[in-house]
């Protein structure tokens, strides 16, 4: 059973992505900021990050620049609401970048695909 290290600041979305996730039969474990989700890495080791850009604290192009230190070779896919991020300069170190929407199939595909890797 593959993990995923799932950071999101809306609890909505947290609550979605868990029971989309498990009901597929990956294990989620979740954290509302950036610096929670670098915590959970100190003791669990995902199979992949599912990561919102702008959460109070640190947000995820903080926790990017952070997790990039740690030299750890897990996917990241960027799952946010606004568009306008795709062309962030930091980007390019991630996987995939998924924009939010009501239809999960994107996100559950991308995350599928990078863990056959």
């Amino acid at each position: 059973m593959s993990t995923i290290l799932h950071v999101e600041d809306e609890s909505s979305i947290r609550l979605l992505y868990k029971e989309v996730f498990e009901e597929l039969g990956y294990q989620v474990i979740q954290a509302s900021t950036g610096e929670e989700a670098l915590s959970l890495l100190r003791t669990n080791r995902p199979d992949i990050i599912i990561l919102d850009l702008k959460m109070p604290g640190m947000g995820g192009r903080g926790f990017i620049k952070k997790f990039q230190k740690m030299k750890m070779k897990i996917p990241v896919v960027v799952s946010t609401a606004y568009p306008y991020f795709s062309g962030d300069p930091i980007l390019p170190d991630v996987d995939a970048f998924v924009l939010k929407s009501g239809d999960m199939e994107e996100l559950v595909n991308k995350v599928q695909e990078l863990l056959k890797k």
